[in-house]
């Protein structure tokens, strides 16, 4: 378990945040969240943004994606690149795939894979991938994915399960943090690694 957390992740269900507090609270990394499937911009992705880097915080974008089709991957991964092309960040940007329907195993990979490359490819960038323990170890089991970095979510662990990744880029270990200059309830709270970072 990391000794304290150096990152965060918010959406729009964290509210207005005070950035000035987060960063005197020792945050130093923060994931926004962009967007959600091909037409739905977080409500405070632009102030989150322009906030934490205000306040010397280093920020990345995910989005979370909605995709049922290969077709559909690549047209949300060009509007998660359109909606963040504005912004200067600091950490790849991250596809957040965790609702699957119906799909098979394999139609998720092909979703997950379509999707990753389109994204790289829009924005220039290397990307990475968010999952939890369980869809990392089942579900996106495709060896082709391994060459993106992993932000695993797992809570009450020592140690996050990673599946075929040999390593976390990033994880997210609970999800009931309390942040001060966050209002809401609670909030993600992460550790990441330089795997994580654009400079790397």
């Amino acid at each position: 378990m990391p000794k304290r957390s150096n990152g965060i992740d918010v959406s729009e269900w964290q509210g207005k945040i005070n950035w000035r507090k987060v960063a005197e609270s020792g945050i130093e990394y923060a994931y926004i969240r962009a967007c959600v499937g091909s037409r739905f911009v977080d409500s405070q992705c632009h102030r989150n943004h322009i906030e934490a880097k205000r306040n010397r915080i280093k920020t990345g974008f995910y989005h979370y994606i909605t995709a049922r089709s290969v077709d559909q991957a690549r047209r949300q991964a060009r509007f998660f690149a359109r909606t963040i092309e504005p912004y200067r960040y600091d950490m790849r940007p991250v596809m957040d795939f965790e609702t699957f329907g119906s799909l098979s195993r394999e139609e998720i990979n092909r979703i997950a894979i379509a999707y990753l490359r389109e994204l790289e490819r829009r924005t220039g960038k290397p990307v990475a991938i968010y999952s939890d323990s369980n869809n990392a170890m089942h579900r996106f089991t495709d060896s082709r994915l391994l060459r993106y970095p992993l932000w695993v979510a797992a809570y009450g662990v020592d140690r996050p399960e990673t599946g075929r990744w040999e390593r976390f880029a990033g994880w997210q270990y609970a999800d009931n943090g309390r942040i001060e200059g966050i209002n809401d309830d609670s909030v993600d709270l992460d550790y990441f690694r330089r795997g994580l970072m654009l400079d790397c």
